[in-house]
C-alpha cells in the first residue's frame, strides 16, 4: 500500500446537519484524519489507531450483548 505522506483531501458522501446540510470533507494527514462540514473551518482531528482501538472495543461489546441476550432468551424458555 501507498503510505500517506502528503496530505489527501477527498469530499465523501457522508453529510451533516451543521447550517443547513452539508457534505464532509475528510483529509488523511500522516497517521491523522482530519473531518470538517464542506464550506466551514472548523475542523475535527481524529487519530487513526485510537479511532481504530476504538471501532474494535465497540464490536467486542456489541457481541459480548448479543451473548448475553442469547443466554436469557434460553434460560426464559
Amino acid at each position: 500500500m501507498t503510505p500517506s505522506i502528503k496530505p489527501v483531501t477527498r469530499l465523501t458522501s457522508a453529510w451533516v446537519r451543521d447550517q443547513g446540510m452539508r457534505p464532509i470533507v475528510a483529509t488523511i494527514t500522516g497517521s491523522l484524519l482530519e473531518l470538517r462540514a464542506k464550506g466551514r473551518r472548523q475542523i475535527e482531528v481524529l487519530d487513526i489507531g485510537a479511532l481504530y482501538q476504538q471501532a474494535v472495543r465497540a464490536r467486542v461489546i456489541a457481541e459480548k450483548k448479543a451473548k448475553l441476550a442469547e443466554r436469557k432468551a434460553r434460560r426464559g424458555k
